[in-house]
């Protein structure tokens, strides 16, 4: 093709037809911007066409983490929710006028269990990726927004959940050096050793031991279950999102 543009060019040129050159000189630059325009459209469409195929993956990804959220959420509120259903069953016991030091050594020694069920590990693996390698804009803004908002929550839930579990070791720590609690780790409390150190107990200090221990127990549990509840809701809110705009597509 350039080859017969240039037989042609010379030919014009060796007739003297210098206006009829002109024109072609133009035809020919008008042809050449025009394929190059045509070439940077097509390269323009083919990327669209890949980042639409990279977000639908990460879309779905998303979409995924979500979902697994949403199991593991509701599981570990049905666990909190018996816990703090127990503890307070142990409160409303020691709050009894008829309590006595037999029913504080019963909960503390073969009915409390100290292990504690607030942790959380979130399905996450995907925003950090879009974080880290700066993809995020790949999102929808809707999206990038309301994921950025889930993930304060969620770190939000970390911190508390750090602060308050620390605080409710110190609180086991304590008891633990006076009484032995029935958790891994312990003698056992059907042992001649604990019997021992059982029949030593007084009233007043075993109440006061055992009433923080609850206490903290129960806030550890209230707060992380309000949290979780805000984040199912949040997690939720999102997917239903994403299905809303499948649906219009």
């Amino acid at each position: 093709m350039i080859k017969l543009f240039r037989n042609i060019r010379k030919k014009l040129v060796a007739e003297g037809k210098t206006t009829n050159y002109l024109k072609y000189a133009i035809g020919e630059i008008f042809l050449v911007v025009i394929g190059i325009l045509i070439a940077l459209q097509v390269n323009n469409w083919n990327e669209r066409r890949k980042q639409n195929i990279q977000k639908d993956l990460i879309v779905q990804s998303l979409i995924r983490d979500l979902k697994m959220d949403t199991l593991m959420i509701d599981q570990t509120l049905n666990i909190l929710k018996q816990d703090t259903t127990q503890v307070f069953g142990f409160i409303k016991q020691m709050s009894n006028d008829h309590v006595t030091i037999d029913t504080l050594i019963n909960i503390a020694r073969f009915k409390f269990d100290p292990k504690v069920h607030v942790a959380v590990s979130f399905n996450n693996n995907t925003l950090k990726s879009l974080l880290s390698t700066g993809n995020l804009n790949i999102l929808d803004k809707w999206l990038q927004d309301e994921i950025l908002q889930l993930d304060v929550m969620h770190e939000d839930n970390i911190s508390r959940t750090q602060l308050n579990l620390r605080t409710y070791v110190d609180q086991v720590i304590s008891f633990e050096r006076k009484y032995p609690l029935g958790d891994y780790g312990n003698i056992s409390p059907h042992s001649k050793l604990a019997e021992a150190i059982w029949e030593k107990a007084q009233f007043e200090e075993l109440g006061t031991y055992l009433n923080g221990l609850l206490a903290i127990r129960n806030v550890t549990n209230i707060y992380a279950i309000g949290q979780l509840n805000g984040i199912q809701e949040k997690t939720k809110e999102i997917l239903l999102q994403f299905s809303d705009k499948q649906s219009k597509q």
